[in-house]
């Protein structure tokens, strides 16, 4: 399944999917930002087929009130992160929860929770985007944990 948004807050309490995939980009014109948007439908269907949803906001909105600012990612600058492929195991409505009651998370709660892929940093051409969807829908399609997506330990080597 596949969403555009412009509020988190669309998507039912009830819908329980292993995984929900955030498509987060400034909307700038770009090539490594335009293919991924362009790969949009794709994800989409791949992600009907393995249990996830692929969210993208719409152009020109964010939903950085209710999960991220696209200004600050992990506390980190967005310039420095944008474009990236966030994954979570966690509903959009328990980001939501936990920002607005100020809970602590802690570190270990979140070990195999959220994956952020800053694309940036990995992919150097537009194809590389595109082998990178298709290593994480192989991941999902495998059932791995977030810990153990391809990505994840490359990410952790650099």
């Amino acid at each position: 399944m596949g969403l555009m948004i412009y509020s988190l807050a669309r998507l039912p309490l009830n819908t329980e999917r292993d995984f929900y995939i955030y498509l987060l980009d400034y909307g700038w014109d770009e090539p490594i930002a335009e293919t991924l948007r362009k790969n949009f439908q794709k994800m989409a269907r791949l992600a009907s087929e393995n249990k996830a949803v692929v969210m993208m906001g719409l152009e020109g909105s964010h939903f950085e009130d209710e999960v991220l600012a696209f200004h600050r990612i992990n506390g980190q600058p967005g310039d420095k992160i944008l474009p990236a492929i966030l994954i979570t195991t966690r509903h959009p409505h328990q980001f939501r929860d936990d920002r607005r009651h100020n809970y602590t998370i802690l570190k270990q709660d979140f070990t195999d929770r959220m994956l952020l892929i800053p694309l940036q940093k990995i992919c150097k051409t537009p194809q590389d985007v595109v082998t990178l969807i298709e290593r994480i829908f192989r991941d999902i399609g495998d059932k791995k944990t977030l810990a153990d997506f391809q990505v994840a330990r490359e990410l952790k080597k650099g």
